[in-house]
């Protein structure tokens, strides 16, 4: 009892007196009646209401509620939203805390609620809204019609329990379907008068010379060959490296999802690990051979992006010959020399032919909103939200406002696809500094396949001076995607989402987090030598922990859900 009454008090001195205050709102709100304009139109409210909403607070944001778009939506709708602000950093602690305390905002934005916390908090516990009646072209138009070019897209974002109980982002983004990246600084290799390396010991060489031999010719022994990060998007170097030896989606960061990117594939027709094969083993070798060498980074596996930027940035004269990223701005400041200069090459053929690009399913991005069961505003926020799902909605909330950051495409303009243009972009998209002018990370969004790739874009190729600039990042991408990584993807090897009765999550959480913990730390060990990859006795105790750690119950569990879901 004493132990109840003091997360309570912690919750009561930790959430912002706005939402304390939640519950005599409610009690008021609950004897009045929204009236509702036609579904479509703007207001949406004939008489202002006002909601709130938590949400997880990117760094790129300064505040949501005097964010311009914020703003603006209020001015079309007639909806006044009280944003409490949560850092994204601390978005997973603050929701436990928040659902324990009994006392909860009209809705979570930013969340990115799981398909188990769904199951837990909605299924189960009946403190989300299912919002099933809403999934409708009567009650959400756009987001009806943006799901069109998302075929099966309703259908995953189901509860095993029947019921929808998120808004999701809907991101048709092609050259996140394969953002497991590395890109070489092109002028080191001009120096020393290398081609780009296709396979792992072409690469070895390469970074042997860019340590040896001067590549930025200052006559200092300061080159770091290859440098990623631990957190950020697709940073790991290991990621790319892997994939040589062994179909392997693997994030060695300790606080990634459980369920995701601990080293599962697709084997034969059921859910296999690549984690306890002899392959996975040699890749983590000559991974450790690079570090022990002085050619990887040492901090690779500690820092974050803003760190392996810095490393890239800091110094006088370039000294970081590959760096690993989703995206050249992961690692590079955008519009700079380094960042114009920057390569992308392809997976490298590894010494028994493995060659793979990992493949990110551009699934709906479950648990970007969800209801608290007990708002009263539950039309006036679905249909709040609809809006951000047009083209218009999308680019007002990501990129900015008509005529200053976008514009509709003029006609004879040529998308990134090579078919008519949809859009052009008239200010670069920065995610990186603080603004106060839209939302940027976008949350309920539909940034589809038509709109993203129906980006104005300039016919040119790569020997034009400005195709590595800013102004063509996104076609660049696109051309990087479709030429180097396309070809190595195999989407048959990637785990698809699955999702698990209330039971099973229930039963197997616990040991789903400490067997993926030890698979990460124990690959990272590996690779930086504290535990010898080489060493038969190491390895096969390492194998014999993952039994102990139930890796059998787990890939057992895995394929009961799959066999449910696929066969």
């Amino acid at each position: 009892m004493k132990k109840t009454l003091c997360i309570v008090l912690l919750v009561a001195l930790l959430l912002p007196a706005s939402l304390v205050a939640q519950g005599s709102k409610e009690s008021a709100s609950a004897k009045s009646t929204v009236e509702y304009t036609p579904v479509g139109t703007f207001p949406i409210v004939k008489t202002p209401i006002t909601v709130d909403i938590m949400v997880a607070q990117p760094p790129c944001v300064e505040d949501f509620n005097t964010n311009r778009f914020t703003k603006y939506m209020e001015e079309q709708t007639g909806i006044k939203v009280n944003y409490i602000m949560i850092p994204e950093q601390a978005a997973t602690e603050k929701l436990a805390l928040v659902l324990a305390s009994g006392d909860y905002p009209d809705a979570f934005l930013g969340f990115a609620v799981n398909n188990t916390l769904e199951t837990t908090y909605g299924a189960q516990e009946g403190l989300f809204l299912p919002l099933n009646k809403f999934y409708s072209k009567e009650w959400m138009p756009h987001m009806m019609k943006a799901f069109e070019e998302f075929p099966g897209g309703i259908g995953f974002m189901t509860n095993i329990d029947g019921n929808i109980y998120s808004l999701p982002r809907l991101e048709g983004c092609y050259h996140c379907s394969n953002q497991a990246k590395l890109f070489v600084y092109q002028p080191f290799l001009d120096k020393l008068g290398m081609k780009m390396p296709t396979t792992t010991d072409e690469f070895y060489q390469v970074l042997k010379a860019m340590k040896e031999q001067d590549a930025n010719g200052n006559g200092k022994a300061d080159e770091i060959p290859l440098a990623g990060s631990i957190i950020g998007w697709s940073d790991q170097v290991e990621r790319f490296l892997l994939n040589s030896f062994i179909y392997t989606d693997l994030d060695t960061n300790i606080n990634a999802n459980a369920d995701d990117n601990v080293g599962y594939m697709m084997n034969n027709g059921k859910v296999d690990t690549a984690v306890n094969k002899a392959a996975f083993r040699e890749g983590l070798a000559f991974i450790n051979k690079l570090y022990k060498e002085g050619l990887l980074y040492n901090g690779s596996f500690t820092q974050d992006s803003s760190q392996l930027t810095q490393l890239v940035e800091s110094s006088e004269q370039p000294v970081v010959g590959f760096a690993a990223g989703g995206w050249r701005g992961q690692f590079a400041t955008i519009g700079g020399e380094r960042f114009n200069n920057f390569r992308a090459i392809a997976p490298l053929e590894g010494p028994k032919g493995a060659q793979y690009s990992v493949a990110f399913f551009q699934n709906p991005e479950i648990g970007q909103l969800v209801l608290s069961s007990e708002t009263k505003y539950a039309e006036a926020i679905m249909r709040y939200f609809d809006f951000m799902y047009s083209p218009e909605g999308t680019l007002l909330q990501r990129n900015g406002f008509q005529g200053e950051a976008w514009d509709w495409a003029k006609s004879g303009q040529v998308g990134l696809n090579g078919k008519p243009a949809v859009w052009e972009q008239l200010k670069l998209w920065n995610d990186k500094d603080p603004q106060n002018d839209t939302w940027i990370q976008t949350y309920t969004a539909a940034m589809t396949p038509s709109l993203k790739n129906g980006l104005a874009s300039k016919p040119m190729t790569q020997d034009n001076p400005e195709y590595y600039l800013p102004g063509n990042n996104e076609k660049t991408l696109y051309d990087e995607t479709s030429n180097l990584y396309k070809p190595y993807e195999d989407t048959s090897v990637e785990v698809p989402v699955l999702k698990y009765t209330a039971d099973e999550s229930e039963k197997f959480s616990t040991v789903k987090r400490e067997l993926a913990n030890y698979i990460r730390q124990s690959a990272v060990k590996f690779m930086v030598g504290s535990l010898d990859v080489n060493d038969d006795k190491v390895w096969n105790e390492y194998v014999a922990n993952l039994e102990k750690l139930q890796l059998k119950s787990v890939l057992d569990l895995m394929n009961t859900a799959y066999n449910r879901q696929y066969k």
